[in-house]
């Protein structure tokens, strides 16, 4: 798919379009709702994005599984969303996040990250695979906590700020942090005792891993769960994108397909 669409073939963009479109919706819904008036709009306008200049972004992609392009394809949303959307005023600073979270465990500050970027228990617990009630207790704790420190903040403080939190999460980021791939190996048990012991103590004191690796998790859920777009809903995408009409199927193709 990826190379199809590279080359600009209209058979590649046609999947491409048909398995992301969902995504990219739930993505762009979650963290910047100011565009929720328009939502089918941007969506198409994030493809309208890949496919610019001949394909440039996939041209310049790099990536070794899905997973990873899951992710490189979450970027290119964020990249559109940051541009599009106005920025909220946020309620609390990373400075005082590290203050709500200071002696949390590793997978209590991943379950809370997921609370800021706007999810509920329900929703948190297939992406960490724990339990929503783990979660709920989590948010109870943070709550609480945040109450003292800023006793003035509202009850979705955590959420107001998620976008200003996450950006100053990805500004921290340093030569140490970990690559996808370990991610990945994390998840899949591919890693040594040592070595996960390694990333996941890496992890509980970098924001930028706390936030990569939530989203890694987050992107393996939504690809999981993703409904491909309706027929008519692809044409209406790909109607924007300047592509060449669908190669026909030769004869060997239509007997494969029978």
């Amino acid at each position: 798919m990826a190379e199809e669409c590279a080359r600009g073939e209209r058979e590649g963009w046609r999947e491409f379009v048909r398995d992301y479109a969902g995504i990219a919706r739930q993505l762009l819904e979650l963290y910047f709702p100011a565009l929720a008036p328009e939502l089918d709009m941007h969506v198409a306008a994030v493809f309208q994005r890949a496919r610019a200049n001949d394909s440039a972004w996939f041209q310049g992609l790099k990536f070794s599984n899905e997973r990873e392009f899951a992710m490189s394809f979450r970027e290119l949303v964020f990249a559109y969303g940051r541009e599009e959307a106005k920025v909220p005023a946020p309620e609390i600073s990373i400075e005082q996040y590290a203050q709500v979270i200071q002696d949390l465990t590793l997978i209590e500050r991943e379950l809370l990250w997921l609370f800021v970027k706007g999810y509920t228990a329900t929703q948190i617990a297939p992406i960490m695979m724990n339990a929503a009630a783990t979660a709920e207790a989590v948010k109870k704790i943070a709550d609480q906590r945040l109450a003292q420190i800023l006793p003035a903040a509202t009850k979705d403080a955590f959420n107001v700020s998620a976008r200003v939190l996450t950006e100053a999460a990805e500004k921290s980021a340093g030569e140490h942090c970990l690559s996808l791939k370990t991610f990945n190996n994390l998840i899949n048990g591919q890693l040594t005792w040592r070595e996960r012991e390694l990333a996941e103590e890496h992890m509980r004191a970098c924001f930028n891993c706390l936030d990569r690796f939530t989203s890694f998790q987050e992107m393996i859920r939504y690809r999981k769960d993703a409904e491909p777009l309706p027929e008519s809903g692809i044409e209406a995408v790909l109607a924007g994108l300047a592509l060449p009409p669908a190669k026909k199927k030769g004869f060997f193709s239509k007997l494969r397909a029978r």
